[in-house]
């Protein structure tokens, strides 16, 4: 009997067949099952045990102070907060540059009470399509109370995605 006869006259391909007459739909024999799943290390990749080994006393307790910090969050602030290392990571360098020389430094300065006002807007923008983004940002109603300072700000911003989950692609 040949593979064709046995498989109901149906090909399967090359090196796809089954001593059960049964297609061998999509599996592989090149690699073991389950193979793309990565194992969880049981110690850090070499870089990162470079890096630790690097490190000044003062630079690791500051790095398990992190972790511990981290750690303690609820799972949804944990997520937040790598959604926003995300984010940073997807930035070209001028786009951090320009946050970390011009934006934070003027963030900083601000007065906790405008700081919440402006959070509260990226919160609103922070899903929405650039040009409905451009929309409210240019809607004196939804920067009512703020100053051109403020606003700029809130522009520059929300620009940038910071704040915001991965920002939905306009079509």
């Amino acid at each position: 009997m040949n593979d064709n006869s046995r498989n109901n006259g149906r090909d399967y391909g090359r090196g796809n067949s089954r001593n059960d007459g049964q297609p061998n739909y999509g599996q592989r024999n090149d690699r073991p099952q389950n193979s793309y799943r990565q194992q969880t290390p049981a110690v850090p990749p070499p870089n990162v045990q470079q890096r630790l080994r690097s490190m000044s006393p003062q630079e690791r307790q500051r790095l398990a102070q992190n972790e511990q910090r981290l750690r303690s969050l609820s799972p949804q602030q944990q997520q937040d907060l790598r959604n926003r290392a995300r984010v940073w990571e997807q930035m070209t360098p001028g786009q951090r540059d320009h946050i970390r020389n011009d934006v934070l430094p003027r963030w900083k300065q601000l007065p906790s009470d405008r700081q919440r006002a402006i959070q509260q807007r990226l919160g609103v923008l922070q899903n929405m399509p650039e040009s409905a983004r451009n929309r409210h940002l240019n809607d004196p109603n939804f920067t009512r109370g703020m100053n051109e300072d403020d606003r700029q700000m809130l522009r520059d911003l929300s620009h940038e995605h910071v704040g915001a989950p991965d920002q939905p692609q306009e079509q």
